[in-house]
């Protein structure tokens, strides 16, 4: 039936009538003129292309722009859109044409290569017929993006992708997702010590032009130096926002899920899918970006793992040995992170309902000893991710940038910290330790408690409630000429993945103390190497502490001044077993097989 239906379709899109002046169809069907041009590898048929992208009767010039009706070649690719490589230090983004010939022989066309799923579209470089990473490339975009900012351009998408897609580009274009003014979170974040609070990913510090976000504007630097000792300069903001956009995504992200040809008519590079793929959303192999940074990083908690895991190399071993069981199972994100009903398109859930597949079982935790305990508390054992981040100005002379993230610092395989949110529900958390350099000491305001990004706690406008919190917890003075007065905080962000079999009753309950021990490596903050810390949650507070150096040793110098300053009071004692005969039942149910919430 479906070799019947294929062939069907392939009738339908074979039988579409070609524009009698598309010069497009002309050089790019032909495989004797492409090859007589030196580029046999963009052989297009229109037929391929309209199986590819399941678009039957749309030209290239729909998508690509050009005139199809030029026949010189310069004419025709006038204005034309196409992929681009973006280029490591200077951010610069470039088509093949632009590219150093020995970059351009190693990147022969748009295709998956290489054995990293994560750099499998980027440039690449042959080294004795062998296919190598091209360290002189940070990522690639699509072609609906700007080359001068890497942001989402909504008019570009909306005169291609818009022509049949108009609603969904309108959709997308008002939801955050879709980095929509008022609605886009992470652009709220100007300033270390703002209303907003401070941020693990960094301040957006390139206020980005409307409507085509095609240019930066001075608003968010001159704001952030205004609350700065060191202020930084336009060009190295705009390099970091730029950082920040090249994982902001367009149209073509999510749903051009580019494949190797292998025979199938199907595969290629105008593949598009109406269901991102998880690879999709980790990226896609056009950067290490996307969803692979808040969660395999600064979450901690990995869906695809794999390459992707980020962990010390003992975490990896570990980690790597407890996949997810959805993945496992191809379980894709869109099918948990539903779309939500009358929003934009791609505005999708955060929380998930895990009763729409475990019905039965929902419905039994809901009655049961663990009603206010989120199911990731116990189904997410371990994770990886962050040891520390740093915002610094230790760099090389002359070069100094307050904002520079050192973030290098990577864990073990851990267990998460189970904390309780505003709702009363105990969830589970990565903790990682941040510093803030160059702040201004008087505008230093420490927490009371943990503080969730989302009012009333902190002045961030949500369309749903947040798990995620940070905690101000010290103010280290003159640490240095470069960094001055540095804010010490905690980044909390929630964790869900990767779920398995829960973990052991006792690690919740033969102590009301949560000690979690996490071993560090690698990292370029001073002199401060590979060591251990111990997060410690109990009924005194939340608290990073028994620092350790390299092999049990000293602390380096690099962390002495913030000692003791990653301490939050509080109550975070887990509750007490009152019937530890009832515990111990219910315990030995969970080691059988029978209870298991």
């Amino acid at each position: 039936m479906k070799r019947n239906l294929a062939a069907l379709f392939f009738l339908l899109i074979s039988a579409q009538p070609a524009s009698a002046a598309d010069s497009c169809i002309d050089c790019h069907g032909s495989k004797a003129k492409m090859s007589g041009m030196g580029h046999p590898e963009f052989v297009f048929s229109a037929e391929e292309v309209a199986y590819q992208t399941k678009m039957p009767g749309v030209l290239c010039a729909d998508c690509h722009r050009g005139d199809p009706s030029a026949h010189d070649k310069k004419d025709a690719h006038k204005d034309i859109l196409a992929v681009r490589a973006v280029r490591q230090r200077t951010f610069e983004a470039v088509t093949r044409t632009a590219m150093a010939d020995q970059d351009r022989a190693g990147w022969i066309g748009l295709e998956p290569r290489g054995n990293k799923r994560y750099t499998r579209l980027m440039p690449k470089r042959m080294d004795k017929g062998k296919v190598m990473e091209n360290p002189g490339y940070r990522a690639i975009i699509f072609h609906d993006k700007n080359p001068g900012t890497l942001a989402f351009n909504p008019e570009i998408a909306m005169n291609t992708c818009g022509k049949c897609h108009e609603d969904k580009v309108r959709g997308f274009l008002m939801t955050s997702m879709g980095g929509a003014k008022g609605a886009h979170t992470q652009s709220r974040y100007t300033t270390w010590t703002g209303p907003t609070g401070p941020q693990s990913c960094g301040l957006w510090v390139g206020a980005l032009s409307q409507p085509d976000q095609g240019s930066f504007s001075d608003d968010n630097v001159r704001n952030y130096n205004a609350h700065s000792s060191m202020p930084v300069s336009p060009a190295a903001a705009y390099n970091l926002q730029r950082n920040c956009n090249q994982c902001h995504v367009g149209c073509l992200d999510c749903h051009l899920e580019v494949r190797k040809k292998d025979g199938n008519p199907a595969h290629g590079p105008h593949t598009f899918t109406a269901a991102p793929s998880p690879l999709t959303c980790y990226g896609g192999g056009r950067a290490f970006s996307c969803h692979a940074g808040p969660l395999e990083r600064r979450r901690g908690d990995g869906y695809l793992r794999g390459e992707f895991t980020q962990a010390t190399a003992g975490g990896v071993e570990i980690l790597n040995k407890r996949p997810d069981v959805h993945y496992e199972k191809n379980v894709t994100c869109v099918q948990c992170h539903a779309q939500k009903t009358n929003s934009g398109h791609a505005d999708l859930m955060r929380s998930v309902d895990c009763g729409k597949c475990h019905k039965a079982v929902v419905e039994q935790h809901g009655k049961g000893p663990h009603k206010k305990v989120d199911c990731a508390a116990c189904h997410t054992p371990l994770i990886g991710g962050y040891a520390f981040n740093f915002w610094t100005a230790v760099g090389p002379k002359g070069q100094e940038n307050p904002l520079t993230r050192i973030q290098d610092y990577t864990t073990s395989g851990v267990s998460p910290v189970i904390v309780k949110n505003p709702d009363g529900v105990w969830i589970p958390v990565h903790i990682v330790p941040h510093t803030s350099g160059n702040v201004k000491a008087e505008e230093v305001k420490l927490s009371s408690g943990l503080i969730f990004r989302n009012r009333p706690d902190a002045a961030v406008d949500r369309l749903y409630r947040s798990n995620d919190a940070y905690a101000i917890t010290g103010l280290a003075k003159a640490v240095d000429e470069k960094d001055r007065d540095v804010m010490v905080w905690l980044n909390l962000d929630r964790v869900a993945h990767a779920t398995g079999r829960a973990r052991p009753c006792g690690s919740c309950h033969e102590s009301t103390v949560q000690r979690v021990r996490v071993l560090f490596s690698g990292g370029s903050y001073k002199d401060v190497e590979d060591g251990a810390y111990v997060i410690a949650a109990d009924e005194k507070g939340l608290r990073i502490t028994e620092f350790k150096g390299p092999e049990g040793g000293p602390v380096a110098k690099g962390l002495e001044p913030f000692m003791g300053k990653w301490d939050l009071k509080g109550d975070f004692a887990l509750p007490e077993i009152k019937d530890r005969g009832f515990f111990r039942k219910l315990e030995g149910e969970y080691r059988a097989g029978g209870f298991t919430h």
